[in-house]
């Protein structure tokens, strides 16, 4: 992988305010956000409140996958757990159809030690309140698909090519 490579698309984002209700699953309450407001492109901007229990992942190596690393097993931290910030990105898988979430979070235990990783897709029940923001791309199509380059699952802008500079 040489020089500088990506794809771009210029957008123009409608904005959607959530307040997920204490027992919702972070994730799936957002899906449900997604079906509500006919949100099949997105990013999630603004995240913050407070979870029973948080799943997560992060990057570890793996010499077998072309991107030199996976996802390790899912750790499951109980709570109380303060919810400092989350981002993401929101688009259909390519084979289901369905809503896909890539959500990254950072987030404290109740000792106040700080965390972070990748945001498994259920069991992440809200403690008190998940507040979202988020911006909508009603003129873009997301795919999520395992990736060639890398064997991962990411996203791609449908219809763009990559340019190199």
């Amino acid at each position: 992988m040489a020089g500088i490579r990506f794809t771009s698309a210029a957008v123009t984002p409608r904005k959607v305010f959530v307040r997920l209700l204490p027992g919702t699953d972070l994730i799936p309450g957002i899906k449900a956000v997604c079906a509500r407001h006919n949100i099949k492109a997105g990013s999630i901007s603004t995240m913050l409140g407070s979870l029973r229990q948080v799943r997560f992942v992060w990057a570890i190596p793996d010499s077998v996958n072309k991107s030199g690393l996976k996802y390790g097993a899912p750790k499951v931290m109980e709570g109380p757990i303060e919810f400092i910030t989350g981002t993401g990105v929101i688009g259909t898988m390519k084979d289901s159809g369905e809503i896909g979430i890539h959500l990254h979070a950072c987030f404290c235990d109740a000792t106040s030690k700080v965390w972070g990783g990748h945001i498994v897709d259920e069991g992440n029940p809200v403690a008190v309140t998940i507040e979202v923001v988020i911006d909508v791309y009603d003129d873009l199509s997301l795919v999520r698909s395992v990736d060639g380059e890398t064997d991962m699952p990411l996203f791609s802008i449908a219809g763009q090519s990559v340019e190199t500079r």
